[in-house]
């Protein structure tokens, strides 16, 4: 007679570390075809990534919860570790790549310098600067921002790379790094923003969008530590290695790539190379982490083991 539990034991074996990444990367490539068919814009196909991503490997996290024998301990951590390996990757990414609508919009060239900023407007904000280049073989925009703290300075450009075609040959590729986030913190009582300095600005305005932050990367940083601690530790009081903290290095690693490298123009393609760099980035530092978490509770789960066998005795 097959034992009850076999089912469970293949689908362990399914699931393993180096699954997910391609896993989120097939259920990345699915939303995009809402994208190729033009149902949805590359913002908002980029904002269904930031959500999808984190979604399935948050719950490749607290999968280990749900098994019988983990301990009480065990399945708390890894239920928390779940949760936020969604919530902490998720927020990043989705703010740089579907931000929603900006508080303030203002379009600036030498000849319009100043904005007016609407009143209540201090605090930390995610500025959105943007603008369309000017024909030309690497046309590059420089410029800086008064009325943030510190001031936001830039460089928008267009750059070339090299594809290869058929055997022998090859062509240059452009790329328009057209649009680029800064984080910045805007005075109580600042009146307006100002472009300070221009160079190379021709034909078309500096576009410069204002959005709250919701988590500030200095944050997702600190919590991405925190995240990882509980993940190994869950996973290391589980008693087995079910990728756990993997996962949650690879969801941590996602959305730091995206909130850093996505724009709302730029989102899907850079959003399915985070997965790869996530995975690249994240999986290492969670097996150190998941090796220090093993050493320091060595002695706990001696222990535990010690008194599960006195009162069996």
């Amino acid at each position: 007679m097959a034992d009850a539990g076999d089912g469970g034991a293949g689908f362990e074996g399914l699931v393993r570390p180096w699954f997910f990444p391609f896993f989120g990367l097939t259920a990345a490539v699915a939303v995009g075809v809402f994208y190729v068919t033009g149902l949805l814009s590359e913002s908002a196909v980029g904002g269904m990534l930031a959500v999808l991503v984190p979604l399935v490997l948050g719950l490749v996290v607290a999968r280990p919860a749900m098994g019988r024998g983990a301990p009480t301990a065990a399945r708390v951590l890894l239920v928390a570790a779940g949760i936020l390996s969604f919530v902490v990757p998720m927020v990043p990414a989705l703010e740089a790549a579907h931000p929603g609508e900006p508080v303030f919009v203002g379009e600036l060239d030498p000849a319009a310098p100043a904005a007016a900023l609407p009143a209540g407007m201090g605090g930390r904000v995610m500025v959105l600067v943007s603008t369309k280049l000017a024909p030309g073989l690497e046309p590059s925009v420089t410029f800086r921002l008064d009325g943030f703290d510190p001031a936001v300075e830039g460089r928008l450009e267009r750059t070339y790379a090299t594809a290869r075609v058929g055997r022998g040959g090859s062509t240059r590729i452009a790329r328009d790094h057209d649009s680029d986030w800064f984080e910045a913190r805007i005075p109580a009582g600042a009146k307006e923003i100002r472009l300070e300095r221009a160079q190379g600005l021709v034909g078309a305005p500096l576009r410069v969008a204002v959005y709250r932050v919701w988590l500030p990367h200095g944050v997702v940083w600190v919590l991405a530590l925190v995240v990882l601690a509980l993940a190994a530790a869950g996973e290391v009081l589980a008693g087995v290695d079910h990728g756990s903290a993997i996962a949650a290095g690879v969801a941590l690693g996602f959305g730091l790539v995206v909130g850093y490298n996505v724009t709302p123009a730029r989102a899907v393609v850079p959003s399915l190379w985070a997965i790869v760099l996530g995975a690249i980035a994240g999986a290492p530092v969670a097996v150190v982490f998941r090796m220090v978490a093993r050493r320091a509770l060595a002695g706990w789960r001696g222990g535990e083991k010690g008194a599960k066998g006195r009162r069996k005795g």
